[in-house]
């Protein structure tokens, strides 16, 4: 299996409407890999023929998958640049090892860097480009996406869900944060909507603007239009505090 299957598979945090395994009522067609052989494609099969190394293939049990850096690369044909820098951050992110099963990465930057030099095809430029912008620390696709909207409009490389400690308060570990300039963001997802987590949010806020930081509280409408609003308020925070243009980074 290979290609947006694969990826279904993995769990890769896919656009919703590549997410389902259906079309309205009908199934999509599954996608897999003749290792150099030529197979007949049908409605719900769609057959490819690559020729795989053996480390770019998973077996489970009866199944047989492609790595999750072999899908990456694979998807260079099937999503945008910004979707594949989605899945680059989601493979590169540290897992936090108290809520996840796992203490490692699934890639590290190395190991995609190297994958890109190896992969055969047209379809290499465009990898690489989807690596150039793939960061460590994006917790989830809205923070990458406004990572992405903040480089394109020149601001600052922010900090990525690094703890921010300011004169001995511990200030959390914010989506985005511009120590420098005090200025941090969080995006507003499901997980801050439970009443536990809300009232965690509120102290953690009120925390933070006490020691002068300005807090950018994200949503999902943030996010649209290139996260055209988003970029706006995050940008507005930031001269606030004395950001310009031509202040080093």
């Amino acid at each position: 299996m290979r290609g947006l299957s694969a990826a279904r598979y993995w769990g890769f945090p896919l656009p919703w409407q590549k997410q389902q395994w259906k079309a309205g009522k009908e199934l999509t067609a599954v996608h897999l890999t003749a290792n150099g052989e030529s197979r007949r494609s049908s409605a719900l099969i769609t057959w490819s023929r690559k020729r795989l190394r053996v480390d770019e293939i998973v077996a489970l049990e009866d199944l047989r998958v492609t790595s999750r850096i072999r899908t990456w690369l694979d998807l260079q044909q099937d999503l945008s640049l910004a979707q594949l820098v989605d899945i680059g951050d989601h493979l590169v992110r540290i897992p936090r090892e108290w809520a996840e099963s796992r203490e490692h990465p699934y890639a590290t930057l190395d190991q995609l860097s190297m994958a890109v030099d190896s992969f055969p095809g047209p379809g290499r430029t465009r990898l690489r480009e989807a690596l150039d912008l793939v960061r460590v620390g994006s917790d989830s696709p809205p923070e990458t996406r406004l990572r992405l909207a903040a480089g394109r409009a020149g601001l600052p490389e922010p900090d990525l869900n690094v703890r921010q400690i300011d004169q001995g308060r511990d200030l959390g570990e914010p989506d985005l944060a511009w120590p420098a300039w005090k200025v941090c963001v969080e995006h507003d997802g499901p997980t801050h909507r439970t009443p536990e987590q809300q009232e965690r949010d509120i102290q953690r806020r009120e925390l933070r603007e006490s020691l002068g930081w300005i807090e950018v509280q994200t949503v999902a409408k943030d996010l649209h239009d290139g996260c055209r609003r988003g970029l706006r308020r995050m940008t507005d925070a930031l001269r606030k505090h004395d950001w310009h243009p031509d202040a080093p980074p």
